[in-house]
């Protein structure tokens, strides 16, 4: 301990390790240097989680809770914000919102700060009551707002139920339940995406307990916590990113000076492939679909095995970590646990071909969100929604008049479907 303690007083980025460890809560931050904050986008999707500074709690008894909650509830209705979920804990606080018209500082700094006023008031103590760096995420709605309320309100399970059990801490889950009324949080949008646009609040609350019953996937939790491969401060499409981008005249990082370690991010691209890769078998190859998904785990795709559809999994992962940069080829194959030819160009070409035949898609919706469909209304009035649509139902009716099943593939090399394949 006393190394760490000397290595991290000569360096901010160890310190910032050393904290972050000692500390013990669940966000995970990289030491690589800290981007710079992206400017405030008007009426913008955030995911803010701010954190307790080493030692010192947030909220110590029921009644700061609650005073908490009445400070939230203030600060966002005087900015214009909207709260759609929310998680606040002893040392942690999780926000889902829309921001006002005003800048996203202008509320996390006014809530932190009269907080903790009021805080070293009482407890006739002074000093930071939040960490300097909080974690802020701008997110595209359509896609990413479901899976996103699942993971904050899920993070009590997902922690140490014990530790949350004995403490002091509130989720909007309760109300999106039906338990408890609280009119500052936002349901109604959740909700409506879950069924479709459908005003029935008992229709509404039935699929939310259904499917919010289920935990969230882990490929999800990574993206909430890290970001994006390709900006870590933004989580959405091409066009998305690409749109931030040309509003808040910010680039995106550099992916050679912001490379990701192979541990945090292969795992999570590699699950996202199988998730999605599973969930278009039941859709458009529900003859292949049983068999598929028991082959098609985690496990299996990082296996030696080549059975049929081992290898393209592994080939359109590898495809797109070493497209992003993510990976190296090598690195992919490393990961697989096989050779470099595996993953080769030639390789990811055959099944990138094979893959848009076999399922009238391009492969880039294998790392898009499936599970929970078109939540947005608003997707119907998108003109890019519209046209990929279009394209993908086009290409879908294409290959299904010219190949029956994966399996009647005469070009493909690989014998037949239960256990040839490179």
């Amino acid at each position: 301990m006393q190394n760490r303690l000397r290595s991290a007083t000569g360096s901010p980025k160890e310190w910032i390790y050393f904290r972050e460890d000692s500390d013990g809560s669940c966000m995970e931050e990289s030491v690589m240097p800290r981007l710079a904050r992206l400017p405030s986008i008007p009426f913008g999707w955030y995911y803010v989680a701010l954190q307790s500074v080493t030692e010192r709690r947030i909220v110590t008894s029921q009644a700061e809770l609650e005073a908490l909650l009445k400070l939230l509830r203030a600060t966002l209705r005087e900015k214009g914000a909207r709260l759609h979920a929310g998680y606040v804990a002893e040392r942690e606080v999780h926000l889902v919102l829309q921001a006002g018209e005003g800048p996203l500082s202008a509320i996390t700094g006014s809530f932190q700060h009269e907080h903790a006023r009021v805080f070293n008031r009482i407890h006739d103590e002074h000093g930071s009551l939040f960490r300097l760096h909080h974690h802020v995420l701008l997110f595209q709605h359509q896609q990413w707002l479901v899976p996103l309320v699942h993971f904050i309100h899920w993070i009590p399970r997902l922690q140490a139920l014990d530790d949350h059990q004995s403490g002091h801490w509130w989720s909007s889950d309760a109300v999106y339940r039906g338990g408890t009324k609280q009119d500052w949080v936002t349901t109604n949008v959740v909700l409506r995406m879950l069924t479709r646009g459908a005003y029935s609040r008992q229709a509404q609350e039935k699929e939310y307990r259904r499917l919010f019953g289920q935990a969230p996937e882990p490929s999800h939790i990574h993206l909430f916590r890290h970001g994006s491969a390709e900006d870590p401060r933004l989580l959405g499409d091409a066009r998305f990113i690409a749109e931030v981008s040309r509003f808040t005249g910010r680039r995106s990082p550099d992916r050679a000076r912001h490379v990701r370690h192979q541990r945090g991010d292969i795992p999570g691209v590699v699950m996202q492939v199988i998730e999605q890769f599973n969930a278009l078998c039941d859709e458009r190859l529900p003859h292949q679909a049983g068999t598929w998904r028991r082959l098609v785990t985690y496990d299996d795709v990082r296996s030696r095995s080549r059975k049929r559809p081992l290898p393209m999994v592994r080939a359109l992962s590898a495809a797109y970590l070493i497209e992003h940069e993510i990976a190296t080829a090598a690195q992919a194959a490393r990961f697989f646990g096989s050779g470099p030819r595996s993953v080769s160009a030639r390789r990811r070409r055959f099944y990138e071909v094979l893959f848009r035949e076999w399922f009238g898609a391009r492969p880039e919706i294998l790392l898009s969100p499936g599970r929970y469909g078109d939540w947005s209304a608003e997707r119907a009035n998108d003109d890019h929604g519209k046209d990929l649509d279009a394209q993908l139902a086009g290409n879908s009716r294409s290959s299904a008049s010219v190949h029956e099943s994966p399996c009647s593939r005469r070009r493909d090399p690989n014998p037949a479907c239960g256990t040839g394949g490179r």
